[in-house]
């Protein structure tokens, strides 16, 4: 793992951001926000801006999903294009909502009644675990949500084959939310307020209620460099989350697996492999600056009599890890 430098003027930017909000978090200058990322990255991560198409698709081993763009209804009677939810935010939203649904199911509610959002635009920017934000931020936001709860989410399933050749095949299709009350862009000062709600789909509370998810840090989240590295930092979460509570000491990644398993948009290998290792530096920096007292603890090593030289991703229980059995 490569190590930053210790010189502050070096440091690079979403480090300085990272500490800074330590800082902030622990002289109470700033809220700790937790929360529960959704999957693997079942939204893009591209610009809302920069998005090529009204849909969007994925996929990883036993997982397809896709995205389509919905439409809502102006004040002057017209339907319009609303934009596929996509980019850092779409992945805060997403986080955010999740952890309302569970939240809510938690405390003996039933998410299908609806779960509410923030009043204001800067109360919602501040529930994703932004520490500021301006008007281009509040209308960003009130776009995505729009567009994240008029969105139609795809979604196909395969299970492992069985001795008979045979496998388990599930698709569902459905709208993000049934039910929605929101701000939506050109109907007036979206900065006026938000006071909104959504009554999310069965599909996005069974992804929320997922036990494998663990949780994560939302404030941390918002400040990291892009939406990939949030991606491999919530994949980095599953990972020790298996092998804190599971029978494995490590975990070995082929590269071309883990290019296979996360949303990334990288055509080549090499490409994918030199982001993820700068990605995954930084996932495991933010992780010991807002860390809970699990360590990191990873490894690039060559493998003996591969061709070309090639190397794995190993990841490591730490002494921190340690479960009280082994210790019999």
């Amino acid at each position: 793992m490569s190590v930053p430098n210790e010189n502050p003027l070096e440091m690079p930017g979403w480090m300085r951001r990272q500490l800074e909000h330590a800082t902030a978090v622990e002289h109470g200058e700033a809220n700790e926000r937790r929360g529960i990322v959704l999957g693997n990255g079942y939204f893009s991560l591209t610009p809302m801006d920069e998005q090529p198409s009204r849909k969007w698709d994925a996929s990883n081993s036993f997982t397809s999903w896709k995205i389509t763009a919905g439409e809502v209804l102006t004040k002057h009677g017209e339907w319009v294009e609303a934009p596929v939810p996509s980019g850092k935010p779409a992945l805060l939203i997403g986080a955010a909502i999740a952890t309302k649904i569970r939240s809510t199911v938690k405390a003996g509610g039933n998410p299908l009644d609806g779960i509410g959002l923030e009043e204001t635009q800067r109360a919602l920017a501040a529930d994703l675990g932004y520490t500021s934000s301006g008007g281009r931020m509040h209308q960003e936001l009130t776009r995505q949500v729009t567009g994240f709860a008029v969105a139609t989410f795809h979604m196909a399933e395969w299970g492992p084959e069985n001795a008979e050749g045979g496998r388990r095949y599930r698709q569902q299709s459905t709208t993000l939310a049934s039910d929605v009350q929101l701000y939506v862009p050109g109907w007036g000062d979206v900065l006026d307020g938000l006071d909104s709600y959504i009554v999310p789909s069965q599909l996005l509370i069974d992804l929320a209620l997922d036990p494998k998810t663990p949780p994560a840090r939302l404030d941390a989240l918002a400040r990291m460099s892009g939406p990939f590295p949030m991606q491999v930092a919530a994949w980095l979460e599953k990972v020790l989350f298996s092998i804190k509570d599971g029978p494995n000491r490590e975990r070995i990644f082929e590269w071309a697996d883990l290019y296979n398993e996360l949303t990334h948009g990288y055509k080549r290998l090499d490409n994918f492999r030199a982001k993820f290792r700068v990605a995954l530096d930084e996932a495991a920096a933010t992780r010991r600056i807002h860390g809970d007292g699990i360590e990191t603890n990873f490894t690039i090593e060559r493998v003996p009599g591969r061709r070309g030289g090639g190397t794995v991703l190993i990841i490591r229980r730490s002494p921190l890890l340690r479960l009280p059995a082994d210790e019999l």
